[in-house]
């Protein structure tokens, strides 16, 4: 039996009772949907390894020559503003970039991000299949139409993210170092310092992965119930400390798929955690 039918016969048969006198089941609310913090971390880890790998080995020439070139910077201090070694520091840092550029390749990136896409349209499946069961009665064939336009869309927007941050770390590195030999720092001190530019990425990745995973959780979610005949869904929150003032306002609000609050769907805003319960029936608003 098709989402539709079934949708259709629950109607008819609440219409029906209504005109006996009678009440439709009483609307029992329905499991509510665990955020998918288990692959926001599998994703973030697995950006996190890649950037140590990739920077580690791409910067390893500068690392390996840092000392003689801090060191030559000192002797010759002076009017010479250390040209030949900015400009030692210039190239290397050009070669790493390069590197870096090759290994994340924007096929590599798109391939890492469609893999956690696919897991999490999986992971939201689940979840979904859980209330379509609670609301219907019986497990529901869903065509996913929107799917493969979603896993583009969020394949597209990690690789430039990631490649973005790929593209930031060779100007800090340059800046830092540079810096560094103008001053004459040692070079335990400027260790510490690059140590702090190589775990940029990795903090950006820990972001990044929460914030696309529950992103297009979010989109996943809205596009299946869509599909599956429900118009409005009510805005549930996962009721902690760090659910932000406006979506606590937001709880247990009733919205439309086609005019949400400020043009965003539960999961969409940054880092949000929140999701779209989905309305079969109008005796959910009872």
């Amino acid at each position: 039996m098709t989402p539709e039918i079934r949708l259709a016969r629950a109607h008819a048969e609440a219409r029906a009772l209504r005109s006996i006198g009678l009440k439709h089941r009483r609307y029992k609310r329905l499991p509510r949907q665990i955020p998918p913090q288990g692959i926001e971390r599998e994703y973030g880890a697995a950006l996190r390894e890649a950037f140590a790998q990739v920077i580690r080995r791409a910067f390893s020439p500068l690392l390996v020559e840092l000392p003689r070139l801090m060191e030559s910077a000192r002797r010759e201090r002076g009017d010479r503003m250390d040209a030949d070694e900015g400009k030692r520091v210039r190239e290397l840092v050009e070669q790493a970039s390069a590197g870096m550029r090759h290994e994340l390749s924007v096929e590599a990136v798109d391939a890492l991000a469609k893999k956690f896409a696919r897991q999490t349209a999986t992971y939201q499946r689940i979840q979904l299949g859980r209330q379509v069961k609670a609301a219907l009665g019986a497990d529901v064939f869903i065509a996913d139409r929107g799917l493969r336009s979603l896993v583009e869309i969020f394949a597209a927007e990690n690789v430039a993210l990631i490649r973005g941050v790929v593209a930031e770390v060779a100007p800090r590195i340059e800046r830092t170092t540079l810096a560094a030999i103008q001053r004459g720092t040692l070079h335990g001190d400027l260790a510490k310092e690059l140590q702090k530019e190589f775990d940029y990425p990795a903090r950006r990745a820990t972001l990044i992965a929460r914030d696309q995973v529950g992103k297009l959780y979010g989109q996943i979610n809205a596009s299946r119930q869509r599909e599956l005949g429900a118009e409005r869904f009510v805005w549930r929150t996962v009721h902690d400390e760090r659910v932000r003032a406006e979506h606590e306002d937001r709880d247990g609000e009733t919205y439309r798929y086609d005019d949400p609050p400020d043009g965003e769907l539960p999961g969409e805003p940054i880092l949000c955690r929140c999701y779209a319960e989905p309305i079969f029936f109008s005796e959910q608003e009872e």
